[in-house]
C-alpha cells in the first residue's frame, strides 16, 4: 500500500536543513509513522561525512556526502474556478451547473467561485509551487477547461499566475539564475515563440536522457529580473498572436507551455547550497464551439493523451502511454514523476459549455495520480578542492 505525505506536511518536511528540530521530527513520527531520530542517525549527521537511507512504506530520505535527496509520493492537487460573468454574459442563458454538480459526487482539493480573484487563487494553489521551486522541487501548473473559460487569463494575464510567481521570485534577495521558455503545440508541431525568426518548417526534435525529455534547440533566455521575463513573456505572446491570424487558426486550440529553470544558491556555514528546479505553466487546448472536424480531431489528440496518461496512473496500469502525443511526452516528467503538480479545471456557466464544464469537472476529479516529488539540491563544500 503507498504511503501518501498528507500536504500540510510536505512542505515542513522538503524544507529540511542540515538540522531538522526535534519537534518537526515527532510530529512526522507521530503522523506518518517514520522514525527518524536514532543515536547513529545524528552522530554521522553532526559528522556530515556519511550516507545513510532510511526506507519505511514507499518514502525514502537519502542522505549523502555533499549531496541529499528526498524522495515523498505525494497527490497531484486538484481545484475547480468558476470564471465571472460577463455584462453581455448576464443577459444570455445561464445553466444551473450547481445544482447539477450536487447531484454527483466530486473529489477536488481547492473550490473558487465566480467571486475569487487572482490573488486567492496564487496563494492556495500556485505559491506552493514558487516555493517549491526556490526549494529544489520541480513545479507544473495546468489549466483546463472549455473555450472561453478563463484559461488563459489565470495563466498569462497580466495578473495571472506566471506574472505573479515572477514577483514573487524577483522579491528573494538570493542569488538566482533563472531561464525561460516559450512553446505552443498544434497538430503535433512545436513552435518556439522566443526564438528569432519563427521557423515554421523547423521540425523540433524530442529528445530522452536519463529518462528526462527535452526539446533540441529549444531557445531558453537568460533573465535577470522581473522586467526581462515580462519582456519575453509578451514578445512571446506578440509573435504567436501575428502567427496564429496568419495561419487563420483559433489560439485555444494550442496547447501553450511557459518553463522556468532555476539554480537557487543559497549561502550556508563553510558553503552553499544550490537548489536546481523548473516550474512549468501549461493552458491546455480546448475545443471551440464551432470547429472543423480536423480542428476537433488535431486538438482532441492531445487531450486525449493526456486522459490517457492520468487514467493509466491513477489506476496503476503497467503501461502508461507517454508517447502518444508530443504534449505527453514534453510533459511527461509532471505526470507520475519529479514533480508536485496542480490541475486547476476552468469552468463557465454559459449553458452551452455544460456539456464541456461537467467533463472538465469529472476530469478533475479523477486525477488521482502520485508524483514521486524530491528535492534536487547540491551542497557545494568551501574547503572541497
Amino acid at each position: 500500500m503507498l504511503n501518501v505525505l498528507p500536504r500540510d506536511l510536505f512542505y515542513e518536511i522538503a524544507g529540511f536543513l542540515e538540522a531538522p528540530d526535534l519537534g518537526v521530527l515527532n510530529l512526522l513520527d507521530r503522523t506518518c509513522h517514520y522514525l527518524l531520530t536514532d543515536d547513529a542517525f545524528w552522530q554521522k549527521r553532526a559528522n556530515r561525512d556519511f550516507g545513510l537511507t532510511i526506507i519505511k512504506g514507499s518514502w525514502k530520505v537519502q542522505y549523502q556526502t555533499c549531496y541529499e535527496q528526498r524522495v515523498i509520493p505525494m497527490l497531484v492537487t486538484t481545484a475547480i474556478r468558476f470564471r465571472p460573468i460577463s455584462s453581455r454574459e448576464a443577459s444570455e442563458s445561464m445553466a444551473k451547473l450547481e445544482s447539477i454538480i450536487n447531484d454527483q459526487s466530486y473529489s477536488i482539493d481547492h473550490y473558487f467561485d465566480s467571486n475569487s480573484d487572482q490573488g486567492e487563487v496564487f496563494s492556495s494553489i500556485c505559491l506552493p509551487l514558487v516555493k517549491g521551486l526556490l526549494n529544489g522541487i520541480n513545479g507544473a501548473m495546468y489549466a483546463w477547461g472549455p473555450n472561453g473559460s478563463g484559461k488563459t487569463h489565470t495563466i498569462f494575464g497580466s495578473d495571472g499566475m506566471l506574472h505573479r510567481s515572477l514577483q514573487h521570485i524577483f522579491d528573494q534577495e538570493t542569488e538566482m539564475h533563472i531561464q525561460m521558455s516559450f512553446i505552443t503545440i498544434y497538430n503535433e508541431r512545436i513552435e518556439d515563440l522566443l526564438k528569432k525568426p519563427l521557423d515554421h518548417d523547423e521540425d523540433y526534435l524530442i529528445r530522452e536522457v536519463d529518462g528526462a525529455t527535452y526539446i533540441e534547440n529549444l531557445v531558453k533566455k537568460q533573465v535577470f529580473n522581473l522586467n526581462d521575463a515580462l519582456f519575453n513573456l509578451k514578445t512571446g505572446q506578440e509573435t504567436w498572436n501575428r502567427d496564429v491570424t496568419i495561419m487563420s487558426i483559433c489560439s485555444s486550440k494550442c496547447w501553450s507551455i511557459v518553463t522556468l529553470w532555476m539554480e537557487h544558491h543559497v549561502i550556508v556555514p563553510m558553503g552553499k547550497k544550490i537548489y536546481s528546479a523548473r516550474l512549468d505553466f501549461v493552458d491546455c487546448a480546448a475545443k471551440p464551439i464551432r470547429s472543423s472536424m480536423k480542428d476537433r480531431s488535431e486538438v482532441n489528440k492531445s487531450n486525449v493523451a493526456v486522459t490517457a496518461v492520468i487514467d493509466a496512473l491513477s489506476n496503476s496500469k503497467h503501461h502508461v502511454p507517454y508517447r502518444n502525443s508530443k504534449v505527453t511526452r514534453i510533459l511527461q516528467h509532471t505526470l507520475g514523476n519529479n514533480c508536485q503538480t496542480v490541475i486547476l479545471g476552468m469552468l463557465s456557466r454559459m449553458e452551452c459549455d455544460v456539456e464541456q464544464s461537467l467533463f472538465t469537472l469529472k476530469f478533475i476529479s479523477d486525477c488521482n495520480v502520485i508524483n514521486s516529488v524530491q528535492k534536487n539540491v547540491q551542497y557545494v563544500d568551501d574547503q572541497m578542492p
